[in-house]
């Protein structure tokens, strides 16, 4: 009899959940029962519908929901699933409450750091005693959670979070006229709303130490680069004419296509899509040596790693790139293989898989 599994997110059309979304087809085709309880307005309600996945349209809308614990208690009960899947707090909560004295497997995903055994709501969700396994999207998060875990628990696994590069296979880059850029021009990009953990100000004080006769142009996008201290730190600059701020972008891949290199400047990450992202794009990336950052980029081998808030480790590593574009292809195919290789979705269906049918087995 085949393994029946209730998956639970919140799946929508937009990007976040395209790995979701894969995942869920992936097993399906690999022989699971998979059913999705996902919210009623997401187009794939009908979409999974059409594929034969059983669609339950009633995501939990708050992180605990009475009416929700019932729904997914009484479809426990009467589908006799073997696991229930969890990807998000709304879904931990209510899903892991709807489980208590259900003979089901509990599996919570667990996508960032930040994680404390010491704050009691960390105990209603993640560490909730009933969650029978975490999956972390990397070896960082891993690591973490283990800290957070009695000693000896094996509850904590690492599954990457997969990436199609086919998904980005028809972006084309945007005409560097558009945004104000010069055909001669080596542009740098960023994405990141500004948070202090994204680091974008040492990328700022990083164009401080660049030689200004290179032809560097920086693009930030991302919400925040017009408030008042992010545009004094701009107007610092010696760079201040060819730092672009494009704010929220709907074409945010398109940019990214069209940039000579990527730099994630964060001082905390974990499995950063925006990274991915640019990887699957070809788009050579320099990244700080932390978190998942250090897991994605390869250094000197598919990118440059530097140490966090280092404005000068970021200027030489940026410079380096800019003056070479041979390394910078070079860093960019590696990129690009090392995303198939290792941080596919084909490899994510495949070990979510094997966890599952150890879990029944």
């Amino acid at each position: 009899m085949a393994t029946r599994v209730l998956i639970i997110s919140s799946i929508t059309e937009s990007a976040p959940y395209k790995p979701d979304i894969e995942l869920v087809k992936g097993l399906h085709n690999c022989g699971f029962r998979v059913d999705v309880m996902i919210p009623s307005g997401s187009p794939y309600v009908k979409i999974f519908d059409d594929l034969g996945i059983r669609v339950i349209p009633a995501h939990p809308v708050r992180k605990f929901s009475p009416e929700s614990v019932r729904l997914i208690r009484n479809e426990i009960t009467k589908q006799h699933y073997d696991i229930i899947h969890l990807f998000n707090t709304k879904a931990i909560v209510n899903g892991s409450l709807a489980a208590l004295g259900k003979p089901v497997k509990v599996i919570a995903y667990r996508g960032a750091a930040g994680l404390y055994w010491y704050d009691p709501t960390a105990w209603l969700s993640h560490l909730n005693p009933r969650i029978n396994y975490l999956v972390c999207n990397s070896n960082y998060v891993l690591q973490h959670v283990k800290k957070q875990l009695f000693p000896g628990s094996t509850k904590a696994v690492m599954i990457h979070k997969g990436m199609d590069s086919e998904w980005f296979s028809n972006t084309r880059p945007v005409s560097r006229e558009s945004l104000g850029i010069p055909h001669n021009a080596i542009i740098v990009g960023c994405v990141a709303n500004v948070r202090k953990v994204k680091g974008v100000p040492y990328l700022l004080k990083a164009t401080h130490l660049m030689d200004t006769n290179l032809p560097l142009h920086l693009v930030l996008i991302g919400q925040g680069m017009e408030s008042a201290g992010f545009r004094r730190l701009i107007d610092a600059s010696p760079l201040r004419d060819r730092i672009h701020t494009l704010g929220y972008r709907r074409d945010v891949y398109e940019v990214i296509a069209a940039c000579d290199l990527y730099v994630q400047p964060s001082l905390s990450e974990s499995l950063s899509r925006s990274v991915m992202e640019a990887m699957c794009l070809k788009v050579p990336c320099v990244v700080s040596n932390v978190g998942g950052l250090a897991e994605l980029v390869a250094h000197e081998k598919s990118g440059l790693t530097v140490k966090k808030a280092n404005p000068a480790a970021l200027a030489d590593a940026i410079t380096r790139l800019a003056e070479n574009q041979q390394l910078r292809q070079i860093y960019a195919d590696e990129a690009f293989d090392r995303m198939k290789r290792i941080f596919s979705v084909e490899n994510m269906i495949a070990n979510t898989k094997k966890l599952y049918e150890g879990i029944v087995s």
